[in-house]
């Protein structure tokens, strides 16, 4: 994957931590597979997170509706949401939790299993994604 070039203050001045997954502005499908975009805001957050299924079905879901993240490295990321809650599967999935947390995570995208098989083991991916009821735990999808 090719180095991103950021405008950061920080990684100007070269203090800035390594980054393993480049900023974003959106998810374009055309782009080769990542399993989180990140935000190029500093301040002020995204308004929205966009979920995307492997079967390429996309539905966001307002920041302001959302109350508590929890990160397990075992079990993956659970988002509690006013009206659904989410659930995050895969592997290196510490930097998404971390961005979620500030909001700045734009898009979560869901591998599918050849995706899933042929990335670098360092890099993320998301090999599950549900957005269920709170109450019923049922998918909605």
């Amino acid at each position: 994957m090719a180095r991103h070039e950021s405008n950061s203050i920080l990684e100007r001045a070269g203090i800035a931590s390594e980054i393993s997954n480049p900023e974003a502005d959106y998810y374009n499908e055309d782009d080769p597979y990542r399993a989180i975009g990140i935000s190029r805001k500093a301040w002020g957050g995204e308004p929205m997170i966009n979920f995307i299924m492997r079967t390429g079905d996309h539905q966001a879901i307002a920041y302001n509706h959302l109350y508590r993240i929890q990160f397990d490295p075992s079990k993956g990321i659970t988002l509690d949401f006013t009206n659904h809650k989410v659930v995050i599967q895969g592997r290196k999935l510490a930097e998404a939790y971390q961005k979620l947390a500030m909001q700045r995570v734009i898009f979560i995208a869901e591998a599918d299993d050849a995706t899933g098989r042929l990335a670098d083991d360092d890099e993320p991916v998301v090999t599950s994604l549900q957005i269920l009821e709170p109450t019923s735990e049922t998918p909605i999808r």
